[in-house]
């Protein structure tokens, strides 16, 4: 079993003064890290914190249209075979790493055949799932071969990086412990890091040699800032020239006149995941030689009229009042993010706020409160279980806080663990030992499609140390269904749609999570800085495919 190494940053640096002092400087740009990166490795996390820094070193092989979401031309342009089965990627030719190596062919085969190798283990599997092989035509130049029509490819392929092939091991063996991991001194993105430290930040140079030109600004400090109220402060202070809140707590910031900021939907979905397996023994889906692995069940969380009632007797609009009502954000009800409009499955509805019917749902299934101290108990089974959850965003714990309050009102007995942000990737999100958590996906790419929210809910991902599908839930009709919608031949988003909706509405039936919210995400900086467009296809930490361009007027 390949395991994923999680590299946790207990690196020492000295001379950190400028990675948390500087502010309002005239020739660097402080932005807000929400909390440790793991590693500046693409290919092993797709954390936010850590994209956010690796984001501004290792390119995306194009851009993507911050209002449109659509797939333009940057690092590489690209042509498409009648067949629709092989992408031909060209490579800009003044397009260099910072020691001068150019960025070439070898960089991104390099990436893709790490992500399929069996030596590493990769979030980003299911990217290059259908990806038969990756051939180089020239320095400059590369095909990516599909095994069958893929739909979703360059929604797959913007997550993958170009690497600088010539500082790893060709066989991959050291990928997990190569010093650029941790300590990066190259740079094909519009910064090079100078330093950096856990619970600080990282401190950036402009890249000169970058392909889409010189950044205008010659330093950037990503600053961790973990606190919402210090962030709110800094951001008005001056402390901090750009970050993203939730609407409410954008709706806390008292005095905006040096500010500039535009609101959005994000394009995530947020729910609480409730576990279907044993938090003690997580198991993937699958074995090593592709035959399913049954699972040992979750106590409480295997019973599907547990899991309804959950969701009948937590009351998701409380939460959304709570973060700023229709500011704060907009109810969900599927997997699909309702951004990407056009394979929403809106007409399905909530499940309605119902106490009483919770109740009587859980009666009818055996669990009663036998001895009368509020806890409803079945064959010797409390019902009770722990919500696991992060303040990396304040929506976390509030929808921590509301569930436990309601859910212990029907019979639930509800404990609170918060887990620093480090240990929650490691213990809860990728190691699956948990019984619920407040969680959210934003698909982890810069073009967008409904399939990379899928992950959620795809067995195969389903796997402890790396995958996106933390509650284990295993369908295999849902598992056609996906392969399906991303095979469509012609893909027309209309055939797509028809697919998308079924799977909604077999999920939603199954209640494979508790779908709660989308936030409205506001993208707030200091009017100093220039040249500042965020758009709706903005990922929370899109900015750095742009950031470049940003200019500072003082």
């Amino acid at each position: 079993m390949k395991k994923l190494v999680l590299v946790f940053l207990i690196l020492l640096v000295a001379a950190l003064l400028p990675v948390v002092a500087v502010a309002q400087s005239a020739d660097t740009i402080v932005i807000r890290g929400f909390g440790n990166i793991t590693t500046f490795n693409p290919l092993l996390t797709d954390d936010g914190a850590s994209y956010q820094a690796y984001s501004l070193l290792w390119p995306a092989p194009f851009l993507t249209d911050s209002f449109t979401g659509e797939a333009t031309p940057g690092l590489t342009s690209w042509t498409i075979s009648e067949d629709g089965l092989t992408y031909t990627f060209t490579i800009r030719e003044d397009a260099v790493w910072s020691d001068g190596t150019p960025i070439s062919s070898d960089d991104m085969i390099f990436s893709i055949n790490a992500i399929k190798s069996e030596d590493v283990e990769s979030s980003l599997e299911p990217q290059v799932a259908l990806i038969d092989v990756v051939n180089r035509v020239d320095d400059k130049t590369y095909e990516v071969v599909l095994s069958d029509n893929n739909c979703a490819i360059l929604s797959d392929l913007s997550a993958i990086r170009f690497l600088p092939s010539h500082r790893f091991a060709a066989d991959f063996s050291d990928f997990e412990t190569n010093e650029l991991n941790t300590n990066p001194d190259i740079s094909g993105g519009p910064y090079i890091l100078e330093e950096w430290a856990p619970d600080e930040g990282q401190r950036f140079r402009a890249n000169p040699t970058y392909w889409a030109g010189e950044p205008n600004i010659p330093f950037l400090v990503n600053r961790v800032v973990g606190d919402q109220a210090v962030a709110i402060q800094d951001i008005q202070s001056g402390g901090l020239d750009y970050t993203y809140f939730q609407g409410d707590l954008f709706q806390q910031i008292e005095d905006t006149s040096n500010l500039q900021f535009q609101s959005f939907p994000a394009l995530s979905v947020n729910f609480l995941s409730l576990n279907w397996a044993d938090p003690t023994n997580p198991q993937p889906a699958y074995d090593e030689n592709g035959n399913p692995v049954e699972q040992t069940p979750h106590p409480i969380f295997s019973d599907p009229a547990v899991r309804r009632a959950v969701v009948m007797g937590f009351n998701v609009d409380d939460v959304i009042v709570t973060l700023g009502g229709a500011e704060g954000g907009t109810p969900l009800v599927s997997v699909v993010a309702p951004t990407i409009g056009w394979a929403y499955n809106a007409e399905l509805g909530r499940y309605p706020y119902d106490p009483e019917g919770a109740m009587q749902l859980l009666e009818d299934a055996g669990w009663v409160d036998s001895d009368g101290d509020g806890v409803r108990e079945k064959d010797g089974v409390s019902l009770a279980f722990t919500i696991s959850y992060s303040n990396i965003l304040q929506h976390f714990e509030t929808t921590a806080l509301i569930a436990q309050d309601q859910l212990s009102q029907i019979g639930f007995d509800v404990q609170l663990e918060l887990v620093e942000w480090a240990n929650y990737l490691e213990q809860v999100y990728y190691g699956q030992q948990y019984d619920a958590t407040p969680m959210s996906n934003s698909g982890g790419t810069r073009t967008p499609d409904p399939n990379e929210f899928l992950s959620l809910v795809l067995s195969t991902d389903d796997v402890p140390g790396s995958g996106n599908n933390l509650a284990s839930y295993v369908n295999p009709e849902v598992d056609a269904l996906i392969e399906q919608a991303r095979t469509v031949p012609g893909c027309a988003p209309e055939d797509r749609a028809a697919i998308y909706y079924e799977i909604q509405q077999i999920t939603r039936e199954d209640v494979a999570y508790n779908w709660t919210y989308v936030p409205n995400i506001f993208h707030v900086a200091n009017t100093r800085i220039g040249n500042f467009n965020p758009g709706p296809a903005w990922v929370f930490y899109g900015y750095t495919a742009y950031i470049h361009e940003w200019t500072l007027e003082q």
